[in-house]
């Protein structure tokens, strides 16, 4: 079985299953198992379960009810950003960016506090000034103005840029202290 192939397999597996017994009813060896593949070839091409996912296309839960490790936030983040610019779904990213400008032009402060409420849920930064929210926030506005707005990454795979950009969103999740610590 090609890389290609594989890769086909564990996406049409893991939809089916999913649709038939939701995330958390789903484990990687059940994805492996209905596709004829390893647990591990699952790993090496997406990472984790909630990254596989991540990259079966649209879908609305948020990252935050994903049972995700923080070492995957990063990854998860930018596999959200190509999976909806993949489906030509509206960038939540932008919008949030949208909202602000227009808050501002109608007098109303535009301080990006829901934002960074959101995503300091997700990476579980508890710092009074949420700078490590902000940190990813303004990485992740910059994805999708790159690649929405400007049109950067032409022809670069999805891949290829995720393996690029997750390692420096994933090192501010990482710069941010455990909520437990």
């Amino acid at each position: 079985m090609t890389r290609t192939d594989s890769r086909e397999a564990i996406i049409a597996a893991a939809r089916a299953l999913f649709s038939e017994h939701g995330y958390k009813g789903v484990t990687v060896r059940d994805i492996a198992a209905a596709a004829g593949v390893s647990p591990a070839l699952v790993i090496k091409h997406y990472g984790s379960k909630a990254e596989l996912f991540n990259a079966l296309g649209p879908h609305r839960i948020p990252l935050g009810e994903l049972d995700l490790p923080r070492s995957a936030l990063g990854r998860a983040l930018v596999q959200k950003v190509l999976t909806r610019r993949e489906h030509c779904l509206p960038e939540n990213w932008l919008l949030a960016t949208a909202r602000a400008r227009e808050s501002a032009e109608e007098g109303f402060g535009a301080d990006g506090g829901e934002l960074l409420d959101s995503v300091a849920r997700v990476i579980g930064d508890t710092t009074p000034d949420r700078r490590h929210a902000a940190a990813v926030a303004c990485q992740m506005i910059g994805l999708a103005e790159g690649l929405r707005v400007v049109g950067l990454f032409q022809g670069i795979p999805d891949a290829e840029l995720l393996d690029l950009y997750a390692p420096g969103v994933q090192a501010h999740v990482d710069a941010c202290p455990a909520p437990d610590a």
